[in-house]
């Protein structure tokens, strides 16, 4: 009975756990052990934001310069370099057009020019880095070029439109009738016909004479001045030779010697045959030799007198 029990009847509970934490090296295999756990999430998550962090922040370093946004905080933007050496190119081309101004058209190049470098300069800040000459330097360069040769195009500017003026003021006159005084012109019609012309004329040397001497146009200046002045001393010419007009000359049938007897027909009409003695009666008395007659001479003339009745 015994050997049954030992031989076919399993093991009681206390026999099992008695096997399987024995040494025998049989059993060695059935022991158990806790399974591994995995890594948690956090540190994965954790591990990506340091790698992204990492190459963003070298992205951003190496890249800060080309990204506006950044740079523009930080003062070294590419872009700043780059607008800094097209603003010196447009105002050494500026400089260059000014110091060598020959014409109107090179000094207004020489302001668009100054123009498109002031334009360039604005969109840089003041706290660009590593941009040569300074920023400040510039703008000072820039404006003091600019204000020399807004002053100067002015002056320039001037000039052009008074030679236009006295230009246009001197054909205006020339087309005006400068006829010395007509044979029939009466003075004061024919000083004023010349007034009109040398009144234009005298503008238009004002306006020549207001051109400076160092202008582009100074050589037209002097050309027109010359010839306005010679138009102006032979209309004084003319002026000075002006002289009243004989009326003879303005109505020459005014002038014909007149009849009187057709102005006054009553004068030359003929008179009637009159008797001397009833012109003078007293040359016509009768001739008495008698005393009586007062000692009177014999008459001279009719009756009495010498030599009547023969």
């Amino acid at each position: 009975m015994t050997r049954e029990r030992r031989g076919g009847l399993p093991k009681s509970s206390k026999e099992t756990k008695i096997g399987r934490t024995s040494k025998d090296p049989d059993q060695a295999d059935t022991e158990v052990r806790p399974s591994p756990q995995p890594p948690p999430v956090a540190l994965f998550v954790g591990l990506g934001l340091v790698i992204v962090t990492t190459f963003s922040g070298a992205y951003f370093l190496i890249n800060a310069p080309s990204i506006e946004l950044i740079c523009r905080q930080m003062g070294n933007c590419q872009k700043f370099k780059e607008n800094s050496s097209k603003a010196q190119e447009s105002f050494n081309s500026a400089e260059k057009n000014f110091k060598s101004k020959k014409s109107l058209p090179e000094l207004v190049a020489a302001k668009n020019s100054i123009d498109e470098a002031k334009a360039t300069l604005s969109s840089i800040p003041d706290n660009a880095k590593d941009v040569y000459p300074p920023i400040a330097e510039q703008r000072t360069k820039i404006a003091d070029l600019d204000k020399e040769i807004a002053i100067l195009l002015k002056l320039e500017d001037n000039a052009d439109k008074a030679l236009k003026e006295a230009i246009a003021k001197i054909a205006t006159a020339d087309q005006l009738d400068q006829k010395p005084q007509g044979p029939t012109e009466l003075p004061e019609n024919a000083k004023s016909r010349l007034a009109k012309p040398k009144t234009l004329y005298v503008e238009a040397q004002g306006l020549l004479q207001s051109i400076p001497d160092n202008s582009f146009v100074v050589a037209s200046k002097k050309e027109k001045l010359k010839q306005v002045i010679d138009k102006i001393k032979g209309l004084d010419g003319k002026i000075g030779a002006v002289v009243a007009i004989d009326p003879c000359v303005l109505n020459p049938n005014s002038c014909k010697p007149v009849d009187p007897c057709v102005a006054n027909p009553a004068l030359c009409a003929p008179q009637p045959a009159t008797n001397p003695c009833d012109l003078n009666p007293a040359a016509c008395q009768t001739y008495d030799p008698q005393p009586n007659n007062g000692g009177g001479k014999p008459p001279l003339f009719g009756p009495g007198s010498p030599g009547y009745g023969r």
